[in-house]
């Protein structure tokens, strides 16, 4: 038994054919390491995922406040010799018992060279109260030009509300230069944070007799449902130039049940198809020809409802779950599970050497 092993380990075939089945059993020098490195992208990966994760998902899902605002009319037609003439009517609705509110909305936008004027209307109604107006802002700057702006807009408060007057500030800093008398504004007016703000700015350079004329009709204000209008600032500087802005902030207060209307935007009936820019806080533009389609929904919660005046219609529907902890939990799962991942084959592998 002895002679036998000793002979049979001594041949060189058989030997060299043992030691190339161990050789080939045998992983290659550096194969742990290059596992471990591969496991380790595995984790930098999950790293990355979550955290991208976690970059979009800031907000919780129980909505912040987001107001509905119309944009338009900004920083556009500058250059001399243009003509701007943008109008927002809008109707909020609120149900200080129910937190239900929804806006009707109808913006008009023309531009183009003075007397060239190409021009879109668009009625939409939006699921929340607009709270903000910001249009012919830092627009028309040059010789010539000549901006003609209006807003209006409704409150209809259904339940117990109060207003009182709208404070304004208007036509500072504008008409310089020039014959006078330069400025016809209805007030003239300087007041800081006021709810009102237009016509400040603009107009300046010389050019005709009252060549601004702003007016804001009797307005006024619930802290049940604030709004802001800012426009006709920074805009129309130039020689020869003109400025027509007109403002309206009212209120419809009625008793508490009183039933809130169904959306009934009119027909689009647009006079030429320009591009446009549309409220922020709407649906898509509607191009010329287009009826647009109302939102499907007219009315949804507002967050601090119920006359309070916290709520100001601009809260997003409550989903009722917080979706932030939720998404730093599976962040969290992601990265431990990649950690062990890694682990287990570097482990795997050293039990198999």
């Amino acid at each position: 038994m002895a002679t036998a092993y000793s002979s049979a380990s001594s041949l060189p075939g058989v030997a060299g054919a043992a030691a190339s089945r161990r050789r080939a059993g045998r992983p290659a020098a550096g194969r742990p390491g290059a596992l471990l490195r591969r496991g380790l992208a595995v984790t930098f990966g999950l790293v990355v995922a979550a955290a991208a994760i976690l970059g979009t998902t800031q907000a919780p899902a129980s909505a912040a406040p987001v107001p509905g605002t119309v944009n338009q009319c900004n920083y556009i037609q500058d250059g001399g010799g243009n003509e701007i003439a943008c109008d927002v009517t809008i109707t909020n609705y609120l149900d200080l018992d129910t937190g239900l509110s929804r806006s009707d909305i109808t913006v008009r936008t023309c531009e183009g060279p003075v007397g060239e004027l190409l021009c879109t209307t668009i009625p939409v109604s939006f699921p929340t109260a607009t709270t903000v107006v910001d249009q012919c802002n830092n627009s028309a700057n040059g010789g010539g030009s000549i901006a003609t702006c209006n807003v209006s807009v409704e409150n209809v408060i259904v339940g117990d509300a109060t207003t009182s007057p709208a404070t304004v500030d208007q036509c500072g800093g504008s008409g310089a230069e020039g014959p006078e008398p330069t400025l016809n504004c209805a007030p003239v007016s300087t007041t800081t944070s006021a709810t009102i703000t237009q016509c400040n700015g603009s107009v300046n350079g010389g050019g005709a007799a009252l060549r601004v004329t702003c007016t804001v009709d009797p307005s006024t204000v619930s802290a049940a449902l604030p709004v802001t209008i800012r426009q006709c600032n920074d805009s129309v500087n130039g020689g020869g130039s003109l400025l027509t802005c007109t403002a309206s902030l009212t209120h419809r207060i009625l008793p508490a049940g009183s039933v809130i209307p169904t959306p009934t935007p009119p027909v689009t009936t647009p006079s030429a198809t320009p591009p446009v820019t549309t409220p922020s806080a709407t649906p898509p533009a509607v191009e010329a020809g287009q009826t647009p389609t109302p939102s499907a929904n007219p009315l949804i919660p507002i967050a601090g409802g119920g006359g309070s005046g916290a709520g100001y219609g601009t809260e997003l529907a409550e989903t009722g779950t917080d979706a932030l902890p939720v998404f730093l939990i599976a962040a969290g799962a992601l990265l431990i599970g990649g950690i062990l991942l890694t682990v287990m084959l570097v482990r795997r592998r050293s039990t198999q050497l």
